[in-house]
């Protein structure tokens, strides 16, 4: 019984020190660090086109997440959810015709959606050069290019 007591009360002490560094030094960084020698020729950092005007963004997380937080003047085009990819292809076609470049993004570094979505646009053969972001809207929202009050359409 004594083992326990003890062992409760090192993991409260452990919590309490630990919600206390917490409130002290805030939460962790949320920076996406991403290595370009590192990384798939499929997919491209942030810091190396964050300065690019002639990028077309391309979300591909679900419309309801694009509405809500989309990187400013991005388009949407997704597979998830039954999506109809060739209808969305269609109805952005003259800003995905006109473009060079594009960068896809989804939700974050585990989300293999962008690749997709940036491999099925290469399939069409309609933008010489896309790629996923590497870490995707966290990426994004980590470098403060995405804010809580500036949804994308």
């Amino acid at each position: 019984m004594r083992a326990w007591l003890e062992l409760l009360t090192v993991l409260g002490l452990a919590t309490l020190a630990a919600v206390g560094t917490w409130r002290l030094a805030g939460p962790p960084p949320a920076e996406v660090t991403c290595d370009p020698a590192a990384i798939g020729p499929e997919e491209v950092c942030l810091e190396t086109i964050r300065d690019d005007a002639d990028i077309l963004w391309i979300d591909a997380r679900t419309e309801a997440e694009w509405r809500r937080d989309g990187l400013p003047g991005s388009i949407h085009l997704t597979t998830t959810g039954g999506a109809d990819f060739d209808g969305l292809v269609a109805v952005h076609g003259d800003r995905i015709a006109t473009a060079e470049k594009a960068v896809v993004y989804c939700s974050d570094l585990g989300c293999g959606l962008s690749k997709e979505v940036a491999g099925r646009l290469r399939g069409y053969g309609l933008i010489h050069d896309v790629r996923a972001l590497y870490g995707g809207w966290a990426a994004l929202k980590a470098a403060g290019l995405i804010t809580d009050s500036n949804p994308a359409p």
